[in-house]
């Protein structure tokens, strides 16, 4: 349903602290009307470390109070001129109001995250759904990651900016994080990439044999890192299209490497550096028969313990495509994390694999998903 919002707009603007303060709040609904409503803001003042773009739409009329999650795109909190494009469709409103107010604030990122910790995206309408609908849940939920997290939901976690330092990796002694992000909790599994895809079947092991050719498209999604964009009927095209999060994608290898070590410098994210530390993490090609997930070889995500941010599977079980080439010179991606063919050596944190873009016959191979956090 498209949604409109009649251009009565009030509009008002929340600083936080003294330092910073946000001012001359514009919205306008963009023609023809089609549920997106530009919303421009200017930030004066330095002080906007460690806060968040809040926006709350009033109708002054009935008193209702929508807060609005879903934005194309949501520029730094830093000092300037500033456009946030609101998608009202995305977040399922039909709303038609005669008498609006706008607000805009900064608020810190503890506030906001208590909000947004995780973002959750329903598939069970299947292909054939004109939106798969978008929400957003503060902690795990009370009786933990069901199997819908693993069949008909996708579930990505909140990772905030910073800087890890003291790593041995193929990107340098450090990384740094300058905008938060989400990235998947789970690997995506062949029962969520059938429900996006058409197919039939499918379960909670990781989807295998895809290219990424089919998940961004071998023209413009080809393009990376020239072109963020993808081809519209690849899979990343579709989850766009049907969710109004613009920004959904693979994850880059940087923010691969920094969400699989939540925080650790060692071999592995639970600290450790042996193929015994890896045991607990992981299938790799020692442990491929310890019966964990039912099944042998590829196992059920989430089988094995997560990292200390709740990310399960970052060593083992399926290869990760990423976004970056691997080197300029070759049009091979980057693959990371291992598989559970590989040896615990090529499961490390900091261990960098490739393999051909088009290529969907390797059985070892699959993908989590990626998406800005905004800020």
């Amino acid at each position: 349903m498209k949604a409109k919002i009649l251009m009565a707009i009030m509009l008002a603007a929340y600083s936080w602290g003294q330092a910073a303060t946000v001012s001359d709040v514009t919205a306008r609904q963009r023609y023809p009307w089609n549920g997106m409503v530009d919303i421009d803001y200017t930030i004066t003042g330095a002080d906007t470390e460690d806060t968040a773009i809040a926006v709350q739409v009033t109708d002054t009329d009935t008193g209702t109070v929508y807060t609005p999650t879903n934005f194309l795109e949501v520029p730094p909190t830093v000092a300037g001129r500033h456009r946030i494009t609101w998608s009202t469709e995305a977040d399922g409103l039909n709303l038609i109001a005669s008498n609006v107010t706008v607000t805009v604030s900064l608020v810190k990122y503890d506030a906001w995250n208590s909000k947004k910790r995780f973002l959750v995206i329903d598939l069970s309408g299947g292909s054939d759904a004109e939106r798969w609908p978008v929400s957003y849940l503060d902690a795990v939920p009370e009786g933990g990651w069901t199997d819908e997290y693993k069949t008909t939901k996708l579930v990505l976690r909140r990772i905030e900016r910073g800087t890890i330092e003291g790593i041995n990796s193929p990107l340098g002694l450090s990384i740094t994080i300058d905008k938060p992000y989400y990235v998947g909790v789970f690997e995506v599994t062949s029962a969520q990439h059938e429900q996006m895809t058409g197919g039939e079947g499918g379960d909670g092991r990781p989807v295998r044999e895809v290219s990424y050719d089919e998940l961004r498209g071998a023209e413009r999604g080809a393009l990376y890192p020239s072109l963020t964009t993808v081809d519209e009927t690849s899979v990343i095209g579709i989850l766009r299209a049907k969710t109004g999060l613009a920004t959904l994608d693979l994850p880059t290898e940087k923010q691969w490497e920094y969400a699989c070590r939540a925080g650790t410098t060692s071999a592995y994210n639970n600290g450790g550096s042996t193929k015994e530390d890896l045991k607990t993490l992981g299938r790799y090609d020692s442990n491929g028969n310890d019966g964990r997930g039912g099944f042998s070889g590829v196992t059920t995500v989430g089988s094995y313990a997560p990292n200390r941010w709740g990310l399960y599977d970052m060593h083992g079980n399926v290869s990760e495509w990423c976004l970056d080439r691997y080197n300029q010179e070759r049009t091979d991606r980057v693959a990371r994390g291992g598989s559970y063919r590989d040896f615990s050596i090529h499961c490390r944190s900091g261990y960098r694999g490739n393999l051909y873009k088009s290529s969907g016959g390797y059985d070892y191979n699959g993908f989590r998903l990626s998406c800005s956090a905004g800020q």
